[in-house]
């Protein structure tokens, strides 16, 4: 992808490999053979979709898009639709996450790495808008794609 990636992000993948967490939350890899789920490929799909909404519908998008930098690097979808990007604001251990609400024009920042986030809301510690309130209820559960 031509950039290093966070530490955490690494040791994530290294772990669990590919696969969805509460059968909600998908983290991108980008060593998968799923191109849905595929990083440098995914991004790049998530990526050409906000492009176009802006140059052809006008929607404002409230970061930039990488490879800009501090531009928004999509690394995770949801079953609803919504998109987690990294913030791609300084080194990589720096990035942060927002989360695009899907079919929305919604984006929330949350000041803390990918690996912080995940476990912030499996944790109830981090309550994003545009995750469901019924958002896991028990522990959640990886299940490898």
């Amino acid at each position: 992808m031509g950039v290093a990636l966070p530490n955490d992000f690494k040791q994530f993948v290294g772990a669990y490999g590919s696969g969805v967490i509460g059968d909600f939350l998908t983290i991108l890899n980008p060593f998968s053979t799923r191109p849905g789920l595929n990083l440098p490929q995914q991004s790049r799909r998530q990526l050409d979709v906000l492009h176009a909404l802006q140059d052809t519908f006008g929607e404002q998008v409230p970061f930039e898009l990488y490879p800009i930098e501090g531009g928004l690097l999509p690394i995770g979808i949801t079953d609803n639709g919504d998109v987690i990007h990294w913030l791609t604001s300084g080194g990589a251990a720096d990035w942060t996450v927002v989360v695009n609400e899907a079919r929305s024009p919604d984006y929330e920042h949350f000041p803390c790495c990918l690996t912080q986030f995940i476990e912030g809301v499996i944790e109830r510690s981090i309550r994003c808008r545009a995750f469901p309130r019924s958002i896991f209820q028990a522990p959640p559960a990886f299940r490898s794609l």
